[in-house]
Order: C-alpha cells, then structure tokens, then sequence
C-alpha cells in the first residue's frame, strides 16, 4: 500500500463521514495497511458502510484492517470449514464451489454470525456474567 492509495481509500470514506484527507492521515494509512491490496481495503471501506451493525460507525483503519483479515482464511481446510458453515447458514448458496473462497462480505456475515454464536454460548454458560455478577 502506498500513500497514494491510502490516500484514495481516504477519500472513499470521506465520501460517506466527511472526513479531512491529509498526507500525515494518508501516510499512517498507508504504514498500517502495508501489505494489503488497495482493491481489498477498498472492499473493506464498503463492506463497512453497507453493515447494518457498523454503517454508523467512523470508520478507522483498525475496522479495514479488521475486515480485510478476516477475508484472508485461504487454505484450503479453511476454506472448506467456512464454506460449509456459511451454507448451513444460509450466507452463500447451497451450491457454492466448497474450495472457492467467500467473498469478502460472506466472510464478514459469517464471522458475524460466528461471534453471535460465541456470545449466545457465553450467555447460556455463564448467565451471571449477563446480570453483571
């Protein structure tokens, strides 16, 4: 990622919180998104203004970072684990190739979904952390 990228991943999101694009902004961007492709960065901006639960949220680079790693499960025994699991909920069609990798908003669904499940499974548990014992 280089300081021209971060910085129209910048103006992406400005387009939807009015944020101010500065070269400092763009260079930390930039630094913390090293590694990263603008195509799934900039997937990740969208991902996150389309999410019901986080669309009002100020985007930060820790949510791209966030979202453009939990789209990064590729080996193939991941892949496989994600893709049964998003069938069985219903997030990709029941003929989804089981060796194709989820786009990346199937993934953010699923790891959604999974962090629901964890924290039903905490609730039935531990029903005294809920009371705030």
């Amino acid at each position: 990622m280089n300081i021209s990228e971060a910085a129209k991943l910048l103006t992406i999101a400005s387009g939807f919180d009015r944020r101010q694009v500065d070269e400092l902004t763009a260079t930390a961007w930039a630094s913390a998104l090293d590694g990263h492709t603008y195509a799934e960065c900039e997937r990740a901006i969208i991902a996150h203004h389309r999410d019901p639960v986080t669309r009002t949220t100020y985007l930060t680079v820790g949510h791209v970072l966030d979202r453009v790693e939990q789209g990064m499960r590729l080996n193939a025994a991941d892949v496989e684990t994600d893709v049964r699991s998003a069938k069985a909920r219903g997030i990709v069609p029941a003929d989804w190739p089981r060796r194709k990798p989820l786009d990346p908003e199937a993934a953010y669904r699923l790891q959604a979904a999974r962090e629901r499940d964890r924290q039903e499974a905490i609730r039935h548990t531990h029903p005294e952390i809920e009371a705030g014992a």
